[in-house]
């Protein structure tokens, strides 16, 4: 988007571009879905940290479990006065993607850099729409690959139905059925093929 003429092309796993809009985007989603989205949850230093970090391997299963294509659906929204995590589903067990080692290996490096860092890229969201003006609504012009799961709760929030209009030189929307937001995890050898592919097409 800054440096097209640098860049040959860009694969897009599980989220698509949306162009820079017009109001900030924790304004928005607040006016838009309420307090209790998660993101807009993000915003108050403190709550989420430490609710994350209390049990960060039951974190890790319970996110990585809720947000695939294993689970029931839900929505990222933090019910009444508790928080985020009471909206995911601990998995009877580890679906056949995510072993405990994965989760060991997440909590390991958790322990040594914590939550906060990773919140802080959603606290400034607001920061980065103001820093980003001169490209409001511009559209992504290199030519693109997206892969998705067909059961990803981002595509229940849009953002897909128009997006050859905002990548116009999107060579090829891939949609995984059965699969949940982590494409990449619960479909490697696919997703890997479809990369592969998109670099072949680009040389």
């Amino acid at each position: 988007l800054f440096r097209p003429e640098r860049i040959r092309g860009v694969v897009a796993l599980s989220v698509p571009y949306r162009p820079r809009g017009s109001a900030p985007p924790i304004t928005a989603l607040r006016a838009a879905i309420g307090d209790r989205f998660y993101m807009v949850y993000f915003q108050q230093p403190g709550p989420a940290d430490a609710e994350l970090s209390r049990d960060p391997a039951a974190t890790f299963r319970k996110l990585l479990y809720s947000l695939s294509g294993d689970a029931p659906g839900f929505a990222p929204i933090v019910p009444g006065d508790g928080g985020i995590l009471e909206a995911f589903a601990d998995p009877p067990e580890l679906p056949g993607w995510l072993t405990q080692r994965d989760i060991d290996s997440y909590v390991a490096q958790y322990a040594q850099s914590g939550f906060t860092g990773p919140l802080n890229w959603y606290r400034a969201m607001d920061r980065s729409w103001e820093l980003t003006a001169p490209w409001r609504h511009a559209k992504v012009t290199v030519p693109a690959l997206f892969v998705t799961g067909e059961q990803d709760m981002v595509r229940a929030l849009g953002g897909i139905d128009n997006l050859a209009q905002l990548v116009p030189r999107l060579t090829r929307t891939m949609l995984l059925p059965g699969c949940g937001h982590w494409t990449q995890q619960e479909r490697p050898a696919q997703v890997n093929a479809a990369i592969l592919g998109f670099l072949r097409d680009l040389s």
